[in-house]
């Protein structure tokens, strides 16, 4: 790991991007991800710290993952509630979740990375996504895609979490080295996260030309 990965370099500017335009939104959802965010920033930083210095870092990762739920969660539920009063189906998609977690923190040490809650997280957020999609394609009112933030938000959600899925399910083929140090699967992390980012910040982009817009 390295303190200026492209990674972390992602994060900074959808980090500088939320903090000037979505953390001053009326609703809750602009400070959720701007804080999340903000979380997302140190913890890579304190990982890498720590790997730098040859220190185990892997239960970092699995308190951090607790802010991950509870953000993505809450974004696909602030996304969905437009269309639908979502509870019931978010309740069970977190109630999967958390036992998968209290069965990884009795049955493994926590200082193992949490795979098994990491693998049902992101089936359940793809799932989530998918069905903001089909909410989208039946509502009669005419959305215009390109400038939409909660499309472009969720997107980033589904091609991260997609991503993710297809890559812990075949694991084992993406251990050959590319370049010095990266493994494939290095590589497709990296590229993940910046379609995640990149799709934020495009979504923020356009929450900043709706403001205008109504002001």
């Amino acid at each position: 790991m390295r303190y200026l990965s492209p990674i972390f370099i992602a994060e900074v500017i959808c980090f500088i991007a939320a903090l000037a335009i979505i953390w001053k939104d009326k609703n809750a959802f602009g400070k959720v991800v701007t804080c999340y965010l903000a979380i997302a920033l140190v913890t890579e930083e304190a990982a890498a710290y720590l790997a730098i210095r040859g220190i185990h870092n892997l239960w970092l990762f699995n308190i951090y993952i607790i802010f991950e739920i509870s953000t993505i969660l809450y974004g696909l539920y602030h996304c969905i509630k437009r269309y639908t009063n979502p509870k019931s189906i978010f309740i069970i998609g977190l109630g999967i979740i958390v036992l998968t977690y209290i069965f990884f923190v009795i049955n493994r040490p926590f200082t193992d990375l949490n795979t098994i809650t990491i693998s049902v997280m992101s089936v359940i957020f793809t799932l989530y996504c998918l069905y903001y999609y089909y909410l989208l394609l039946k509502d009669e009112n005419f959305i215009e895609i390109k400038v939409h933030p909660e499309f472009w938000w969720v997107t980033g959600v589904l091609f991260y979490y997609f991503g993710s899925t297809m890559s812990n399910l075949f694991d084992g083929l993406f251990t050959v080295k590319i370049i010095g140090f990266a493994t494939l699967r290095y590589c497709i992390y990296v590229v993940l996260n910046l379609i995640l980012y990149s799709c934020w910040l495009y979504s923020f982009i356009c929450t900043m030309k709706q403001q205008k817009l109504h002001s």
